[in-house]
């Protein structure tokens, strides 16, 4: 159920044809008789929140007061507690919202949420207590608790221009929008949400890409799982570890042992590795009956080597960390598959007439000054790769 923000007179008839299932109406943003008249001509269940005092108590469907308050109300009660700058340990709410409840009144913990273990606390509220409490995440990360809410209700506003919190989202918003994002460690530099909300702004799809930055892939599969998140994309350290997760595989993702995109279709989670397409898109004509070299063992690495073999490449070497650097010369078409930018991993006499590819992107290595320096026949970074498995990442998770 969803309740619709008031904070402007001229919005009240526009709030009560939103679709919304109630109306909030807020003690600091109207006067006494304005709020009475807006109770009185309510077409819609009223949730009324004291944020001042006020001497005008109407009987409505739900009171909401600060959890601190020592008022004593009939009826309905929602007792709310608010962070504005992070989110309690779990311990914290879990204590307060038995405190509350204990008290008759209905918990509501509206916390700021700043990383992914912020929203496994909130996930992990919702589904102990479900319909007996409101659980409202506030900020950018905030808003999957919003649009998959599962708690007793959330909030919305009328418009963009009448928002009572960071993350809150209009009632049009609410009805549409679909969340995805990027999983891994470290990933603040990536240029995964440029593209793929360009993708959305191409399309015309209310959709919304998030950096979901984490070291505990099991908190994060408990929040995706939790609020049934329609898809995600998975980079570093995780592309393996997440095949656990799946209920399928697709052949291609199984023959190269990593996923890179999990795609929710009903209650089945399907596991996609679309990095090899990334590189049969980007260097695939290179790779047709030549020797390739990849420096490294990852899953990006992995996903290389297969795009090779279904290339028809001629010869397949993959160096681990601990073969690097490496004295070989035999190779046509080299890839760096490391996160190592600063050293040159190869002979840099090796370079000349080669085919080189980078999979870091955004940056100048080593390996690409020297292959541009000593001649290489062609030199690309990580970022054609980026697009194009990311285009394949945006039609497998269209909703």
């Amino acid at each position: 159920m969803i309740a619709v923000s008031l904070t402007r007179p001229q919005d009240y008839q526009q709030a009560l044809r939103s679709g919304a299932d109630y109306v909030e109406l807020r003690t600091d943003y109207f006067t006494d008789q304005q709020l009475k008249h807006f109770v009185e001509h309510s077409t819609l269940p009223v949730i009324y929140t004291i944020k001042r005092p006020t001497a005008y108590l109407p009987k409505v469907a739900y009171v909401d007061i600060d959890d601190q308050s020592k008022q004593h109300l009939s009826g309905k009660v929602i007792r709310s507690f608010h962070d504005y700058k992070r989110t309690p340990h779990f311990s914290t709410l879990n204590q307060l919202v038995q405190s509350i409840l204990k008290q008759k009144s209905i918990p509501k913990i509206a916390t700021h949420v700043q990383t992914v273990a912020d929203l496994y606390t909130l996930a992990r509220l919702q589904k102990k207590y479900g319909k007996k409490i409101i659980v409202v995440g506030m900020g950018e990360l905030g808003m999957m608790t919003r649009v998959y809410n599962k708690s007793l209700l959330t909030y919305a506003s009328v418009s963009r221009a009448a928002t009572t919190a960071t993350g809150q989202l209009t009632m049009k918003e609410m009805k549409t929008t679909q969340l995805f994002g990027l999983v891994g460690d470290a990933i603040q530099h990536s240029l995964s949400p440029k593209l793929h909300q360009q993708f959305y702004r191409q399309k015309h799809l209310p959709y919304d890409y998030q950096l979901w930055e984490t070291v505990d892939l099991a908190k994060m599969m408990f929040v995706f799982d939790f609020f049934e998140l329609p898809g995600a994309s998975v980079t570093k350290p995780f592309k393996r570890q997440v095949m656990q997760y799946c209920d399928q595989i697709d052949r291609h993702a199984k023959k190269i042992g990593a996923v890179n995109t999990v795609v929710r279709r009903g209650n089945t989670l399907l596991g996609y590795n679309t990095d090899w397409l990334g590189v049969q898109n980007s260097i695939g004509r290179y790779l047709t009956g030549k020797r390739v070299l990849i420096l490294g063992r990852g899953g990006t690495a992995k996903a290389i080597a297969y795009a090779a073999k279904q290339a028809g490449s001629k010869k397949i070497t993959m160096l681990g960390h601990q073969q690097l650097p490496t004295s070989t010369t035999d190779y046509d078409v080299v890839v760096n598959a490391t996160p190592v930018g600063d050293q040159l991993l190869v002979p840099a006499n090796s370079l000349k007439g080669k085919v080189v590819m980078d999979c870091i992107y955004g940056q100048q290595t080593e390996l690409l000054k020297q292959a541009r320096y000593n001649g290489a026949k062609v030199v690309l970074d990580g970022l054609p790769m980026l697009r194009y498995q990311a285009t394949e990442q945006f039609r497998l998770m269209k909703v």
